[in-house]
C-alpha cells in the first residue's frame, strides 16, 4: 500500500497516522503549492488555544512546483517558531528529552520550502521511531507530478487516500482506499483541548508513548 501527500511542515497527527499505515510513503514535492494549507504551516498549543507557525514565502509562489517554492529569508521565522515552542512547550513532559534532536532544525538556513518540510517530517519520523520507506516524488524516475503517475512509476499499488482526496483520485485510478482518521482527545500543556495540533504537542507531552497516542485514532479502512 502506498500514500502520496504533499510534505507538511511538522504534520499533523492524521498525516502520520497516515504514514503509519502504509508500506511506502512519497512525499509530493512535485505537486502545485497550495495557498491557505498545511504545505507551509502548522498549529501548536498556547494558553489561548493556539497558533499559526507559517513559513514565510516570497510572492508569486502559488501554483509553483513546491520543490521550486523559494522562501523569504528577509524575516527570522526560524527564531520565531523556536520561541513559540519553548515559551509553549518547555514545561511539557518530554520538550527537553526531543530538543537536543530538534533544535538545529531552527538553527540551520532553508532557501527552499520543500527542503525545510520534508526535513521536518523526516525529524518527525526520526522522534517518533516511525519506519516507513519514504520518497521524495522529485527523486522518482521523471519526477512524476500526479499522484497515478507517482502509483504507476512505483509500481502500481493499492494507494490509501484520505477521504476528502478519494473522490479525485478514483476519477483517475480504480484501487484507491479511503481512510479515515478520528483525532484522539489527549492530555495537552493547556487547559482544553485543541485538535488540529502538529504531532509535536503530542510528542511533548507523551514522549515515547506518543505514537500508542496517535494509534487510538487509526482508520477504519473502505474500499472506495
Amino acid at each position: 500500500m502506498i500514500a502520496v501527500r504533499p510534505p507538511e511542515y511538522f504534520p499533523r497527527l492524521a498525516y502520520v497516522a497516515l504514514m503509519m499505515h502504509v508500506d511506502r510513503f512519497v512525499l509530493a514535492d512535485t505537486f502545485q503549492y497550495s495557498r491557505q494549507s498545511y504545505q507551509n504551516r502548522t498549529r501548536v498549543r498556547n494558553p489561548d488555544g493556539w497558533q499559526w507557525m507559517s513559513i514565510p514565502l516570497k510572492g508569486g509562489q502559488h501554483g509553483r512546483p513546491i520543490r521550486a517554492v523559494e522562501i523569504d529569508q528577509r524575516t527570522v521565522w526560524l527564531k520565531k517558531h523556536w520561541r513559540a515552542l519553548e515559551y509553549n512547550y518547555r514545561s511539557s513532559p518530554y520538550f527537553e528529552w526531543y530538543e537536543p534532536d530538534l533544535r538545529p532544525f531552527f538553527g540551520r538556513t532553508w532557501t527552499h520550502l520543500a527542503e525545510a518540510t520534508v526535513a521536518s517530517v523526516e525529524l518527525v519520523c526520526r522522534m517518533l521511531g516511525l519506519d516507513v520507506s519514504r520518497v521524495r516524488a522529485s527523486s522518482l524516475p521523471g519526477s512524476p507530478a500526479t499522484t497515478v503517475d507517482v502509483v504507476r512509476v512505483v509500481g502500481g499499488q493499492t494507494l490509501i487516500a484520505p477521504e476528502d482526496v478519494v473522490p479525485v483520485e478514483r476519477h483517475h485510478m480504480e484501487d484507491v482506499v479511503a481512510f479515515r482518521y478520528e483525532e484522539p482527545t489527549y492530555r495537552q500543556n493547556f487547559a482544553g483541548f485543541e485538535p488540529g495540533q502538529s504531532v509535536l504537542d503530542v510528542l511533548f507531552n507523551y514522549g515515547p508513548e506518543a505514537l500508542a497516542v496517535i494509534e487510538q485514532g487509526l482508520p477504519r479502512l473502505h474500499p472506495s
